[in-house]
């Protein structure tokens, strides 16, 4: 079966987006893209939550005009607002859990979810990521768009890699920790 893997740039203080929405903050290191592209080429498809798959357009279509790194892989929109999406872009409007279960049990490499906290909450909750990777930058931003919004439950992670780079940067490479159950009743 496929692997969601869920990256994700975030500030030290546990935020995605500054407080109006910014991401000026986040740090591009060239080593770390290097070493992101050779994940990119093990990965198929991208899962986009709305306002996410909003911004990737505007970049496509807007002023300074910017290609799609990942046009080559099948682009998924969760969405229960949008009625359309631009070619290219699949739109999942019905059971998100149904849906991601049929993707992942397809034939292909893996999936990332790319974008949208929400989203990335929702999938946490139903037990349907594999791996999380941080891209922890050197800042603090005391406000905005939270990491994980809407977790309702505790999760266990393995820490599998971890790697500091000269821009300050820090990634940290989590796996999925299945919890054993000890079959006794508290």
């Amino acid at each position: 079966m496929r692997r969601i893997i869920a990256g994700f740039a975030t500030s030290i203080d546990g935020f995605i987006k500054g407080p109006k929405g910014d991401i000026d903050w986040i740090t591009y290191d060239k080593e770390q893209f290097k070493e992101l592209e050779k994940q990119w080429a093990e990965t198929d498809t991208m899962f986009h939550g709305r306002v996410t798959y909003e911004e990737v357009i505007q970049m496509q279509t807007g002023k300074g005009k910017q290609a799609n790194p990942f046009a080559h892989m099948k682009h998924y929109v969760f969405s229960k607002t949008l009625r359309s999406v631009a070619d290219g872009f699949i739109l999942v409007k019905g059971d998100t859990v149904k849906e991601v279960k049929r993707i992942k049990s397809e034939p292909g490499k893996n999936i990332a979810v790319f974008g949208g906290a929400n989203l990335l909450s929702f999938l946490l909750n139903h037990d349907m990521v594999d791996e999380l990777v941080l891209a922890i930058c050197p800042v603090l931003l005391g406000g905005g768009i939270r990491f994980f919004p809407n977790l309702k439950k505790r999760m266990n992670f393995k820490l599998t890699e971890s790697k500091s780079y000269s821009s300050g940067l820090v990634q940290l490479t989590y796996e999925k920790k299945e919890v054993k159950s000890t079959g006794k009743k508290k």
